[in-house]
């Protein structure tokens, strides 16, 4: 007996955990859709789904942190562990001092699967093998998507099915499974993505709208966006953007809508975006909805939006005075870009720095604002400095690329679309 009782000594001070369902784990063969990802050689399903964690803000592997609004923290894994039987595309936390409030398992990304490839698909043999890619991309769909379902569903029982978004381009439907204190939603866009969110029972939001921007008034909207703006040296600047990174997708105008759009009060990510856009995946944005997005993203906030066809300096500053940040789109060259990147790193050493003004020659090289087909890219303007005549802005590439600074009349002759959010 007293044998016995030695043997269970361990067992009962032991803590107890309530063990996930084995459907969770899958069989374990998830394979990287994208295999030059590292890999992370540990299944952490067990780990997402423990509370402890979640107020730690500890999981395992190599984590970075992710540039966020003031308060939040984002962080995403450097290399891919399995979760829930597959191997996903991207994994990331978010929440604040208090804890993790949601995490993000992207299982399947059409930016990420397709990638950026200038000039769309030209020739036959690109069509042909844009096209193969595609038919392959929808079988990884059409298997996560059920896998997924079938292991959910045998875990948790039959689930919950909702509609978030105002708009009918920005309608997301998903289903809701729960689990013990958690949340987990499955989305699956159609031709674009298929991604898990995990959030803590009562947490899981009903609308892209931040509940704190849906209880504000006009008024005390436009006082919150007036108070990020700073005036330094005769500099005025909107301070509090989030940085979306871009990558390796043709995403320029999607990432510079989901900074911008995350600072008026939308918790929309990129993935969510692109997937409203109705993008082709060709490698390109031809053929997306982009105009329209952008007008239902201002429906969803209840802000007005306004796309002019040239860049107007007084326009921009009144929108940069009240707290407004501005989207542009413009020609771009290899050259100009070049020029600009030089620039950046060079005020990185002398912040006293001014662009320099471009000479005739410059200007007359520069690519024509309404000349379709070529090159194009989108900016966020942050800011104005009236000494030099210069707007600041960022580029969705990552930290080192905010503060970029060019002459206004380099702005004006290759800007070709402008984007003004207004209360």
């Amino acid at each position: 007996m007293k044998r016995l009782l030695l043997l269970l000594i361990p067992l009962l001070a032991a803590p107890r955990l309530e063990a996930i369902p084995n459907s969770f784990v899958g069989n374990g063969i998830g394979i990287p859709i994208i295999p030059a990802f590292p890999r992370f050689n540990a299944d952490l399903t067990e780990e997402f789904l423990t509370e402890d964690n979640w107020k730690r803000q500890e999981f395992s592997g190599p984590w970075r942190d992710e540039p966020a609004l003031e308060g939040e923290k984002v962080r995403r894994m450097e290399a891919l562990p399995l979760v829930f039987g597959e191997v996903p595309m991207s994994v990331t936390t978010s929440g604040d001092e208090s804890g993790v409030s949601e995490i993000t398992l992207g299982f399947l990304d059409a930016g990420l699967y397709f990638g950026y490839h200038f000039g769309d698909e030209q020739t036959r043999e690109q069509r042909e093998a844009g096209r193969d890619k595609r038919q392959e991309f929808e079988r990884h769909f059409e298997d996560l998507v059920e896998r997924l379902g079938e292991r959910l569903e045998e875990g948790c029982g039959r689930g919950t099915p909702g509609v978030m978004g105002a708009t009918p381009l920005m309608r997301t439907e998903y289903v809701d499974y729960v689990w013990e204190d958690f949340v987990l939603r499955l989305i699956a866009r159609p031709e674009h993505s298929v991604s898990l969110h995990l959030f803590k029972r009562g947490g899981a939001p009903a609308s892209y709208l931040e509940s704190e921007f849906a209880a504000m008034d006009r008024r005390e909207r436009a006082a919150k966006f007036a108070g990020a703006v700073v005036r330094s040296q005769g500099e005025i600047s909107v301070e509090g953007i989030p940085m979306f990174v871009q990558g390796e997708t043709p995403f320029c105008g999607i990432n510079s809508l989901a900074m911008t759009s995350r600072y008026l009060g939308l918790r929309a990510s990129p993935v969510d975006l692109a997937g409203s856009a109705g993008f082709e995946n060709t490698g390109s944005a031809g053929g997306s909805n982009l105009i329209g997005l952008y007008r239902a993203v201002g429906e969803e906030l209840g802000m007005r939006t306004s796309i002019v066809p040239t860049f107007d300096r007084e326009k921009v500053v009144k929108s940069l005075e009240d707290g407004l940040p501005v989207i542009v789109w413009r020609r771009v060259s290899m050259e100009r870009e070049k020029a600009h990147r030089q620039f950046a790193a060079a005020r990185r050493q002398d912040p006293a720095l001014a662009p320099p003004a471009l000479t005739a020659e410059e200007m007359a090289k520069l690519p024509e604002r309404d000349g379709r087909g070529l090159p194009s890219h989108a900016s966020v303007v942050t800011g104005y400095s009236p000494a030099t005549n210069s707007v600041i802005y960022a580029e969705p590439w990552g930290e080192d690329t905010r503060d970029r600074r060019m002459r206004v009349e380099e702005m004006e002759a290759t800007a070709y679309a402008v984007v003004f959010f207004k209360l």
